[in-house]
């Protein structure tokens, strides 16, 4: 019994020794991937907001309004180009929807684009295989090449706590998001990263003299300078973006003046955030399964089991027979007829 036993406890202890190994190294990366058609809808709102409205004149004519509500809108896809190169191996390619809308006002549509870009599915980089593109024509839904620089659409997989390059789409290229901390957002640990942009001329567009309090120009070609604070919170596991909030201050700027384009705080709302950590949760605790937890128990009762079943094994050897025997008796042996 102690043999069986034995042998039990020491199968036991080389398997775990083999997952130990196996998790990390062969489960793991085969599990650690982004997802190749991913269906997601992100909703950002905010309030209070300054926006400049260009309309017809028979809606009103461009204007500054104040204390508005904003709805930014990203829809997110895998590859939907028709007879484009299609991302292969290790890559993906997604597309994202984005609009800006004002609420209760008519044509309230700020901005709008399509922007196309492919990635290394584990690390989240930006790879430029596929013809990444971005359109801001509705009636050019594939438009012009772009080449996309650092994060795109999610972080990488076992985020670390360190600065990552972040794109944006305004300055075109990316942008420094540094590490600002651990967040709990509805139970779920995130790392919190900042992305700072300051004063960067992103155009240059031809405004009526009036906006900028110069009614003796009938126009001014104006600088449209772009500041925002962006404020990322990652599940590190998974590297998705559990939330977004951004402070964003554009405005048009001529010889010292200026007016603004978009100022305020917009930021992922309650369902959005709600969906995410519900999308997310589950899989990132078994990521961390795979890659951490599995692994340490796997190599801490491993090795006890070898050796507890070594030792049964070791113990449970036959021994020598060693039976006591009974005492002579010396007569009898003398007389065999002898009666005892």
């Amino acid at each position: 019994m102690r043999k069986i036993v034995g042998l039990v406890f020491l199968a036991l202890g080389v398997a775990l020794i083999a997952l130990a190994i196996a998790l990390p190294s062969y489960v793991y990366p085969r599990v650690a991937k982004a997802p190749a058609d991913p269906d997601q809808t992100v909703v950002a709102q905010g309030s209070g907001i300054t926006v400049l409205l260009a309309q017809a004149e028979s809606d009103g004519g461009i204007r500054v309004l104040q204390n508005q509500d904003v709805t930014v809108t990203r829809r997110i896809r895998g590859e939907v180009r028709p007879n484009a190169t299609r991302a292969e191996g290790e890559n993906e390619f997604y597309q994202l929807a984005f609009s800006t809308e004002v609420a209760n006002q008519k044509n309230g549509l700020l901005t709008a684009y399509v922007e196309g870009g492919s990635f290394n599915e584990v690390s989240g980089l930006s790879n430029n295989c596929c013809g990444d593109y971005l359109s801001t024509d509705p009636a050019k839904p594939v438009g012009d090449l772009i080449e996309h620089q650092g994060l795109q659409f999610k972080f990488p997989f076992d985020t670390q706590k360190k600065n990552y390059p972040f794109w944006d789409v305004n300055v075109k290229k990316a942008v420094t998001a540094k590490y600002d901390g651990t967040e709990t957002i509805q139970g779920l640990k995130t790392y919190r990263s900042v992305q700072p942009i300051t004063d960067v001329v992103i155009s240059k567009e031809e405004v009526p003299g009036s906006l900028l309090q110069l009614p003796e120009q009938s126009s001014v070609e104006a600088d449209r300078l772009y500041s925002t604070t962006r404020t990322l919170w990652v599940e590190p596991n998974t590297g998705a973006i559990i939330k977004g909030s951004e402070t964003v201050n554009q405005r048009l700027v001529y010889n010292g003046k200026q007016a603004p384009v978009i100022q305020g705080t917009i930021t992922y709302n309650d369902a959005t955030v709600k969906a995410n950590v519900k999308e997310y949760k589950d899989s990132a605790q078994q990521l961390w399964i795979v890659k951490s937890a599995g692994p340490m128990v796997s190599w801490i009762l491993g090795p006890i089991l070898v050796l507890v079943g070594l030792a049964l094994l070791l113990l449970g050897r036959k021994r020598p027979n060693h039976r006591e025997e009974a005492p002579r008796n010396e007569a009898a042996d003398a007389n065999p007829k002898q009666k005892i």
